[in-house]
């Protein structure tokens, strides 16, 4: 099974190069099955965050989309809860959400850490004392 990049997905998601977003939308109806990376949704939600500049809300729209979206194979599940968290959570950042929840999910929680603000926001984590 073929994997997608960052930047497919980006091209795919804001369409702001048409010939490329063409391209992904032929290949996704082409029938198969794209592996996505945790990484990549991961950069793909610091671009649109942190580059784009768009808002938590839309970032999140965006997971959704990826999450809906039959032909990509990834835990959904798990990124389904990463996103509500991070829409709920503005001052958390995706990364740190995703280290959390996967702590949790491998029977490694709490994630320790000295981040307040993922401490007090995520259950999954807590503050090394």
């Amino acid at each position: 099974m073929p994997s997608l990049d960052t930047n497919v997905l980006l091209r795919w998601l804001i369409q702001d190069v048409p010939e490329q977003t063409a391209l992904v939308d032929e290949l996704l109806a082409r029938g198969g099955r794209f592996r996505v990376d945790d990484v990549a949704i991961i950069e793909t939600v610091f671009v649109l965050e942190r580059v784009m500049k768009l808002s938590r809300r839309t970032v999140g729209d965006s997971l959704e989309v990826l999450i809906s979206t039959a032909c990509l194979d990834f835990d959904r599940r798990l990124w389904n809860e990463i996103a509500e968290s991070y829409v709920a959570h503005p001052k958390v950042s995706v990364a740190d959400i995703f280290l959390a929840l996967g702590a949790r999910d491998g029977g490694a929680a709490p994630l320790l850490t000295f981040d307040q603000k993922l401490a007090g926001q995520v259950d999954d984590a807590a503050l090394v004392r």
